[in-house]
């Protein structure tokens, strides 16, 4: 029996992928190891978002290589966003690679475990469904994807040349795929797909998020339902209704927005929604939910960006009180539309000041937000033990991986506290990003 180790980069997307890709080879009778010092094939399941992916890809192929030099490994296969991307002289570019597969046909790695060469698929029309994935994340907190590609075109991204137009699975895959988690413990699932607000329209021919949550509220032992990567553009009020009308859904709220200044946003193709129309949307949320927390992402020194309009993203997110913001710089990426905006370029260090500079406006937000959790009392899902008394955990207003946490005491009582446990905290302090409380 041979033993297969794969090392997964970039998104929960991809992660997805790769737990297909180990489920596959499984039934196929290859061992999983998680050590590649033991590993026959290693399988490097890369990302491509931006340049500092690539590079984060790059680095991973040539690393691992040294198993196949030195160690064990007699084969490197390489799949995901890069592979797809660069498939036309992928294998010429890394010599150190036996073989590869794109992202159309994940069973395409059982030719792969065997023969050299690139094994690509056609690009898909329809969700193509593999059934079971390995999980390698935790049992009671899961990632479900709800559909693949994208049809948003946004002149900075790469990803619909890479994963296709939007494909959404049926309402049915995914509760079948949702109960089988929660049977295994699952508590928390977090749908995901590149914008799961477009979900179903090619399917149903209309928005169907609203119907899918409905759907998955009634799955059994699943408490916690969080939806991630919400387009602005297409979060109507129907959708946001849904968040907070359906069991189960938390009042999260993650909308890359990507810029305010209505220039930038139409250079962007991201429509010509900015400012004002962004405000409204945020208000109308919090005035169902005052606590409702607000992700988003934000990208600076995009070609045309000013001081002016700089200032109207720190003024944005000071104003609309965002609790959770990631800053990327503008990367310029291949066969984009964004590189043909002739207006001026920024160069890399001041991209890199304005960003620190716009995550301390956000630090400052964030802090002064959490403050409002003082004194009050919120459920926590168990995450880590440091101690018989301390652990680390995650409320329903943190997302996996990205955001902050909680830091649980359990100094005063008797209760017996696990991993997966959801436990009521009396929150007594706050952090940059993180909350600290007691269990009662």
């Amino acid at each position: 029996m041979q033993n297969i180790y794969l090392h997964s980069l970039g998104c929960e997307k991809n992660t997805v992928d790769g737990e297909h890709i180990l489920a596959i080879l499984q039934k196929k009778g290859f061992n999983i190891t998680n050590n590649p010092e033991d590993a026959d094939i290693i399988v490097i399941n890369t990302c491509a978002f931006i340049e500092d992916s690539k590079k984060e890809s790059i680095d991973a192929i040539f690393d691992h290589s040294m198993y196949k030099k030195y160690g064990k490994c007699k084969r490197l296969i390489v799949s995901g966003c890069m592979s797809e991307r660069y498939k036309e002289n992928f294998l010429e570019m890394f010599k150190e690679v036996d073989s590869a597969i794109g992202i159309y046909d994940l069973e395409n790695i059982l030719k792969a475990v065997e023969e050299d060469g690139f094994h690509d698929a056609k690009e898909n029309t329809e969700y193509k469904e593999y059934g079971d994935r390995v999980n390698t994340g935790t049992k009671y907190s899961v990632y479900i994807r709800i559909s693949d590609g994208c049809h948003a075109n946004c002149s900075f991204c790469a990803i619909p040349g890479i994963r296709g137009e939007h494909r959404s699975r049926k309402i049915e895959d995914i509760v079948k795929e949702a109960e089988n988690y929660a049977k295994n413990g699952a508590k928390e699932i977090n749908l995901i797909a590149q914008e799961t607000t477009f979900y179903g329209y090619d399917i149903y021919k209309k928005l169907a998020l609203p119907d899918l949550l409905k759907a998955l509220s009634k799955v059994e032992g699943i408490e916690w339902i969080r939806v991630l990567y919400q387009n602005p553009v297409v979060l109507n009020d129907e959708i946001i209704e849904s968040f907070f009308n359906t069991e189960k859904v938390v009042p999260y709220f993650d909308i890359p927005l990507q810029h305010v200044d209505k220039d930038i946003l139409k250079d962007m193709n991201r429509g010509t929604r900015s400012y004002k129309f962004y405000r409204e949307m945020i208000d109308k949320i919090r005035s169902y939910n005052n606590d409702a927390v607000i992700r988003t992402s934000l990208i600076v020194g995009f070609p045309g960006e000013t001081a002016e309009s700089f200032k109207k993203l720190i003024k944005f997110v000071r104003n609309a009180k965002l609790d959770r913001v990631g800053v990327f710089t503008y990367s310029e990426e291949e066969n984009t539309k964004a590189l043909l905006i002739n207006k001026p370029k920024m160069s890399r260090n001041r991209k890199l000041m304005l960003r620190e500079k716009l995550m301390r406006a956000a630090i400052e937000v964030s802090e002064k937000r959490l403050e409002r959790f003082i004194g009050r009392t919120i459920d926590v899902l168990i995450e880590k033990k440091e101690d018989d008394n301390k652990f680390i955990g995650r409320s329903i207003y943190d997302a996996p991986e990205v955001d902050g946490y909680v830091e649980v005491y359990n100094e005063n009582t008797n209760n017996n506290i696990n991993i997966g446990d959801i436990v009521q905290v009396a929150v007594t302090h706050n952090t940059e990003y993180d909350l600290i409380g007691n269990v009662i």
